[in-house]
């Protein structure tokens, strides 16, 4: 039996283990795609909701705004074809909370069945109760989905939270971020329009940092809703076990977070080359139902196993400290 010498720390976990090990759970129980996968071929070949009906009306108001406002005229016929095409069920696809999904961004109108029905909301209040429903819906379908990718890595033995647990404090979960974001950001819009009318330019620089910043606390965000599902933690229990592992693991944390990256948005833009009304677009579908599947199972494990090398640093970490008193 090897042994680890203690006067050295423990070693971190191997991202490329993790991945591994995640990637061969997901190929082994493969009935974990099913929610994925159901889920883009609804936005694929299902009905869109279209939003153009409401917001038609101020493109005129649009194409009238002063042109020292640089870039917005060349802007404004991508502006109306977005509102044209765009797909109001794609709400359903929520963060940190939700299902992987490659066609929530797609503005296609088309299917391999031909032209897809378009449906619409009558009225803004008609349209914010359906956010909001689409919003809810969202959250209960990605707490469905991480507890079925928790389950199926859990080691042997654990305690698995059981289903309405997961469901009930992943929408608690959600429900948080979602609130705090909209405190956080009403301020922030209102720098920034102003910033924008004294110094485009200066405003420009505010945006990206502010940028950087919410990418910075994307990843904790994200993990805050692993100890939920693996773990049995509640809703803040849970949060701040997922900043704890932005303190202590943020280069081995790092590494996994830009190779998860790399991995599913590289893939993307292989999954996207079919066009939306080819049924080669059902590969697509496929391959990124596992990769970002086989990649979620694979956070998991490394979550785990990075919350236990914490804690064996830390006891580490305090047994040097009381040797050195002792000396």
């Amino acid at each position: 039996m090897e042994t680890r010498n203690t006067q050295l720390p423990p070693a971190p976990p191997g991202v490329i283990t993790a991945l591994i090990s995640g990637f061969n759970a997901v190929a082994n129980r493969a009935v974990v795609l099913i929610i994925p996968l159901l889920f883009d071929l609804f936005l694929w070949l299902g009905p869109r909701f279209s939003i153009y009906n409401l917001v038609s009306p101020i493109i005129p108001e649009l194409e009238r705004i002063p042109t020292q406002m640089q870039g917005f005229p060349e802007n404004t016929s991508a502006l109306i074809e977005f509102f044209e095409k765009a797909n109001l069920f794609s709400a359903l696809s929520t963060f940190p909370l939700g299902v992987f999904s490659l066609m929530s961004g797609s503005l296609a109108t088309e299917s391999p069945f031909g032209e897809r029905l378009a449906t619409s909301a009558q009225g803004l209040p008609a349209l914010l109760l359906w956010v909001i429903a689409l919003t809810v819906t969202g959250w209960l379908l990605g707490s469905l989905y991480f507890h079925s990718v928790a389950r199926l890595v859990a080691p042997e033995g654990q305690k698995r939270p059981s289903l309405a647990h997961g469901m009930f404090q992943g929408f608690l979960l959600s429900g948080f971020w979602t609130l705090l974001w909209i405190v956080a950001s009403l301020p922030v819009l209102v720098f920034v329009a102003v910033l924008m009318l004294i110094s485009p330019s200066v405003a420009s620089v505010v945006l990206m940092l502010i940028s950087l910043l919410v990418l910075w606390l994307s990843v904790p965000i994200f993990f805050s809703a692993h100890g939920i599902f693996s773990n049995t933690d509640q809703l803040f229990h849970s949060i701040v076990k997922g900043f704890r592992l932005m303190r202590y693991a943020l280069p081995s944390l790092g590494w996994f977070v830009i190779i998860a990256i790399v991995l599913s948005q590289g893939l993307n833009f292989l999954w996207r080359i079919p066009p939306a009304d080819s049924w080669f677009t059902l590969l697509g579908i496929f391959g990124h139902a596992f990769i970002t599947t086989a990649l979620l199972a694979a956070s998991f494990i490394y979550y785990r196993n990075l919350n236990i090398w914490i804690d064996e640093a830390l006891q580490w970490i305090k047994a040097q400290t009381a040797d050195s008193a002792r000396a």
